[in-house]
């Protein structure tokens, strides 16, 4: 088990953003993990759970208590036929990586996201409503630890929607791994849909600067339109993204978040935020 100490979470997230976590602990295994769990739990001390941090937005003030980092715990890969089970802790390139090696396909559009499994599982992470693809789209079932035991939870009873799922109901669940029953493909194949998806998305400016991806999961177009460009500090927000130019600051985008939730709301949309907040 690694801590460190007053660590900036800025080191720690794809924003860049972030004061410093009281205590970071990084777990070597998945024992180390749940026990780092439960002594906070018997203790009473404060806790939150970091995959890669491409989804968060970290108060400058930091986090008091302790943030689990579960990117070592749990990283083991094994395949039986066209079934995978990965853990929580692998990187989705990683995963999908994994896959095509094996003749496996049907999930190269996630090589792009820079995310763990945990953190794409309890996000339901995907491409847009537009293309209709979830990471549970061929998902079996989550391995989790309920604050108690390790039990599993099929696909149905994990409660999916569009970027959200059950996980977000039940704080004490952390995610320790799954299975999923994906298609056979030839390696070549999905090599070429690797290639020509990082091909498309490699002009994004979230290759280019510090973001958290899509900020709301409902887009207002009016709000895109008039906001589109707008910066306040080192923030700008731009389609429905925000991105860290340099120096911005928590306050830069919870600004950009408001005026956007603002003007969803005159659109009468649902502002629901994608991303986490974590305040100080």
């Amino acid at each position: 088990m690694k801590r460190k100490y007053d660590e900036p979470l800025r080191n720690h997230t794809t924003f860049k953003i972030g004061g410093p976590a009281e205590v970071l602990s990084i777990p070597e295994n998945e024992e180390e993990l749940i026990n780092e769990i439960q002594r906070c739990e018997n203790e009473g001390t404060n806790y939150k759970i970091l995959g890669n941090g491409s989804n968060i937005l970290v108060d400058d003030k930091g986090i008091d208590g302790v943030v689990i980092k579960n990117t070592k715990a749990c990283t083991d890969i094994e395949i039986e036929g066209n079934v995978v089970e990965v853990g929580s802790s692998v990187p989705l390139q990683r995963f999908v990586k994994f896959c095509v090696d094996n003749d496996l396909g049907s999930m190269e559009y996630l090589y792009s996201i820079p995310g763990t499994i945990g953190g794409a599982i309890y996000m339901n992470a995907g491409r847009g409503k537009k293309h209709n693809l979830s990471i549970s789209d061929n998902l079996i079932s989550v391995k989790i630890f309920d604050g108690e035991k390790i039990r599993r939870l099929n696909k149905e009873k994990c409660r999916f929607t569009y970027r959200g799922s059950i996980f977000h109901e039940n704080d004490s669940w952390i995610i320790l791994g799954a299975e999923f029953e994906l298609e056979n493909q030839p390696k070549e194949v999905g090599e070429k849909k690797i290639k020509d998806r990082m091909e498309k998305v490699k002009e994004w400016p979230i290759y280019k600067y510090p973001s958290a991806g899509t900020v709301f999961k409902q887009k207002s177009s009016l709000a895109n339109k008039l906001l589109n460009g707008l910066k306040i500090g080192d923030a700008k927000i731009k389609g429905g993204w925000i991105f860290n130019l340099g120096d911005a600051s928590f306050y830069d985008v919870l600004w950009l978040i408001n005026i956007s939730r603002i003007l969803s709301y005159l659109t009468f949309k649902k502002p629901e935020l994608e991303i986490e907040i974590w305040e100080g």
